[in-house]
């Protein structure tokens, strides 16, 4: 495993660098004959939501950021809001539950050879950390799938796959890997801010029942007007206030309120 350090992040901090898993050839070979077979059959059973658009293939950032600005765009036009939550999963592929991700696996129908040798990659897999040409003592990764591993993002869509379906009605979202955005557009600003916090309230029932941790500090919310006299509510994400943002940064395209 080499640790390489985030854009922009202090290098004399650990947290600042994000490791990444180095398997032999033929651990590789065997992961890309197995994440075709499991992409193949994932889209073929359309078992991956239409809102997620990373790791698939036809699809983009560009599919999201550009479906975001034109719901914003459209809700201008009917003289509508729309209040949008960016939420910050926290080390989502370094903290993926395995057994929980084993479940989804065997809810989503794979099932036989792909299914045991999916288990056996992920149970029991154990790293060393390679800093300067030297290597630390080998630990036993408990949690997480692979950073940089051929298998992981199809393995990872597809443990978040079953939050979408848990949204309630009125709110809609967008995923890329763990890019997560939820919006709704109404008439008034107090409608949309009740629709969203019933969203955010079953986004943590969720987060919980599958050990995912959210960053509640740097999620975030923005409510796209063009009336001055539109002011949002109160949202808060377990018993985290959330703060508004006047700008967003989604997949690298900056949003503000206004879309100016």
């Amino acid at each position: 495993m080499i640790p390489v350090l985030k854009k922009g992040k202090n290098k004399t901090k650990t947290l600042s660098y994000r490791p990444i898993s180095l398997t032999s050839c033929v651990c590789k070979t065997m992961e890309r004959i197995v994440n075709q077979r499991l992409q193949l059959y994932l889209e073929s059973e359309s078992i991956i939501v239409p809102e997620q658009a990373g790791f698939r293939q036809h699809r983009s950032t560009e599919d999201q950021t550009t479906h975001l600005s034109q719901v914003i765009e459209d809700a201008y036009q009917a003289q509508k809001v729309t209040l949008a939550t960016f939420i910050d999963l926290q080390k989502a592929f370094d903290k993926v539950w395995k057994d929980g991700l084993l479940v989804k696996l065997l809810r989503s129908g794979v099932k036989g050879n792909m299914y045991q040798w999916t288990k056996s990659y992920l149970h029991n897999r154990k790293a060393r950390v390679l800093v300067d040409g030297h290597c630390g003592q080998k630990v036993l990764l408990r949690q997480g799938v692979p950073q940089g591993g051929v298998l992981s993002p199809t393995l990872f869509i597809l443990f978040i796959n079953d939050l979408v379906p848990e949204l309630p009605k009125g709110v809609q979202a967008a995923l890329y890997a763990d890019d997560l955005v939820l919006w709704c557009s109404e008439e008034y600003a107090t409608t949309a801010t009740y629709r969203m916090q019933l969203a955010l309230e079953k986004v943590a029932a969720w987060a919980e029942d599958w050990c995912v941790t959210i960053n509640r500090e740097k999620t975030t919310a923005t409510l796209f007007t063009l009336s001055a006299k539109a002011t949002p509510g109160k949202l808060t994400l377990g018993d985290t206030p959330l703060k508004f943002e006047d700008q967003q940064t989604y997949l690298g395209v900056i949003y503000d309120k206004r879309m100016t």
